[in-house]
């Protein structure tokens, strides 16, 4: 039941562990009630994924200085109109050298538009940053949760030890006197060896979370993580609309797939805009030198704009395919709060029905299951109850623990 909720509502249902699963509390209980923030915050200060999404959200707009920038002017030299037989200047009229400078003109708006495609890049990777953060948040807390609840139910197996052991002595006393069978003192010496398989089971998982632990953090596998031994219960929302009101503003995923719609779009306009025609100044210079003619020095200015006879098939094509790719983002964000919704509902309901099993349990099969053991284990010793009696109460109440 531990397991299935744990999985199911994660950092929320380890908070419903009750008192009875906690006999005591550890010294390092008040370190242990801000451990989890602690480790929160330094996995989110040395995680190696955040460094470098963080530091390809700073190429990204470092890259928005160079999308607006003006294109560079273009200086050419020309030696012209030499003869085939006499490459000297001279010896033509129309010979010389010519010097060009020229300037091309964005169209109005494109370089706008290209701004507008980085900086929506740069929102999604914002996003993306932001989400990653949020599931770095979640696995660090849920672990932290995981290996409380993994301690808590070491603690109650050892407790259980140390009752098998009473029960061990008891039974094999009874059994030195005949009444009781050797069955009996088997079936009790096979729990408790199960019961110290379990213990081995637990330090497994507790070595394993804590190696997750530490890796997350940045830290030595064998550091130290301390847990508190009682969590607080933590009440379920009233309302699933409002979580899915507030995912809605401030989901990191859904605010990236909003951004690239909005990156698609930009680059739709951007499309649009290319294919509009830019222009070409330039000023010309021709140095002439003396022959038959006076050698006077020419001037040209010119303008120039190509003609956009494919831009239907190149542009606009470019342009649809765009506004293709937003409107299916658009449909993979509604896709995704539809989804959010559905797991919302279900969580909820999950969250209200276990808080309520373990109040249940708390409150009332915890005490009557205690009531039964030892009521039970009375009668027994005066040979007023059976072993199957004792072992199933025995039974019923680790499971009630355990499930707690």
């Amino acid at each position: 039941m531990i397991s299935v909720r744990i999985v199911l509502l994660g950092s929320v249902s380890a908070l419903l562990a009750l008192p009875r699963l906690c006999v005591a509390a550890p010294k390092t209980s008040a370190v242990a009630a801000s451990g989890v923030e602690a480790l929160v915050r330094r996995a989110l200060a040395k995680s190696p994924s955040l460094e470098a999404l963080e530091a390809r959200l700073v190429a990204l707009r470092a890259g928005l200085r160079s999308a607006g920038a003006w294109r560079d002017p273009r200086l050419s030299v020309e030696y012209s109109n030499m003869p085939v037989d006499a490459w000297r200047p001279g010896k033509h009229p129309m010979s010389g050298v010519q010097l060009k400078l020229s300037q091309t003109f964005d169209f109005p708006g494109k370089r706008d538009a290209r701004r507008a495609v980085v900086r929506g890049r740069a929102k999604e990777l914002s996003a993306t940053l932001a989400e990653r953060k949020v599931q770095l948040r979640t696995m660090v807390r849920r672990a932290y949760l995981r290996l409380a609840r993994t301690r808590q139910l070491r603690q109650v197996t050892r407790q259980h030890l140390k009752l098998l052991a009473q029960f061990l002595d008891i039974v094999k006393v009874k059994y030195q006197l005949g009444k009781t069978g050797q069955h009996d003192y088997i079936r009790l010496q096979v729990l408790e060896k199960k019961l110290r398989d379990d213990l081995g089971a637990f330090r497994r998982d507790e070595l394993s979370l804590l190696a997750t632990l530490n890796a997350t953090a940045q830290r030595t596998s064998g550091t130290a993580v301390a847990t508190p031994m009682k969590l607080a219960p933590l009440a379920a929302p009233k309302s699933a609309k409002a979580l899915l009101s507030r995912a809605e503003r401030a989901r990191p995923a859904l605010r990236r797939l909003t951004a690239a719609a909005k990156t698609h779009q930009a680059k739709a306009r951007r499309a649009a805009r290319e294919g509009y025609p830019d222009i070409t100044a330039w000023l010309g210079y021709r140095l002439r030198f003396e022959n038959s003619d006076s050698g006077v020095d020419f001037v040209g200015l010119g303008l120039s704009i190509p003609l956009p006879f494919s831009y239907a098939s190149r542009h606009g094509a470019r342009r649809d395919a765009q506004q293709a790719l937003a409107r299916a983002r658009l449909a993979q964000r509604r896709d995704a709060v539809d989804s959010i919704r559905a797991r919302l509902g279900a969580a909820l309901a999950r969250w209200r029905r276990a808080a309520q099993k373990a109040h249940t349990y708390a409150k009332n099969l915890m005490p009557l299951a205690h009531r039964g053991l030892d009521a039970t284990f009375a009668a027994y010793q005066v040979d007023r109850a059976s072993f199957a009696s004792l072992y199933q109460a025995e039974l019923q109440l680790l499971d009630f623990e355990r499930s707690i």
